[in-house]
């Protein structure tokens, strides 16, 4: 039974994949496969349809594995969302040193163009060209100040987007693969 998984955080969705679970019935009863065995069986399934009779059976047996597919396909996406979190954290990590990357680097070019020397020609600027260098100069020293700061608070920013994903399954579609052999005679 494929099955659409979206893990959901702070209204954003983060990941979304079809992912398929799925059993066996033999004499009525459903035993589940593994994704191994699924992948198999649907690459192995051909388009042909069943015939209408045989059809009508399925029907009316979906009452009876119904629970069990449905408890076969939250196996799976409890599988999967294990693994999904590990990678959301990673990225999570990434984003957080991307981002301090990039403000520190900022910093660094804020604070060497501080450290350059003074224009030696600044007796040829008007006293309003003079105070609106200054200006510049002390609105950069402050964000110089500020880059620490606000590395902590969009990291925490980044991270609380990412904390406590929340795996979401939305039911699609049951096919059911018949051997051959059940359809003929």
């Amino acid at each position: 039974m494929p099955g659409r998984l979206r893990c959901w955080v702070e209204r954003q969705r983060l990941h979304e994949e079809i992912i398929t679970a799925g059993g066996m019935l033999k004499a009525g009863r459903f035993s589940r496969l593994n994704v191994g065995q699924i992948r198999e069986a649907l690459s192995s399934a051909l388009a042909e349809a069943v015939p209408e009779g045989f059809e009508a059976r399925l029907q009316e047996a979906w009452p009876d594995h119904r629970e069990a597919l449905l408890k076969s396909l939250e196996v799976r996406v409890s599988d999967r969302t294990t693994g999904l979190q590990k990678k959301l954290a990673e990225r999570c990590e990434k984003e957080v040193a991307d981002m301090t990357a990039v403000l520190t680097e900022l910093r660094q070019q804020i604070i060497a163009e501080l450290d350059e020397p003074e224009v030696e020609q600044m007796e040829l600027f008007s006293s309003a060209e003079k105070e609106q260098l200054e200006r510049n100069l002390s609105s950069l020293r402050l964000r110089v100040e500020q880059i620490p700061q606000e590395i902590e608070q969009e990291a925490a920013v980044i991270r609380a987007r990412f904390a406590e994903p929340t795996p979401r399954l939305f039911p699609l579609a049951v096919a059911y693969l018949v051997p051959r052999k059940f359809l003929v005679g």
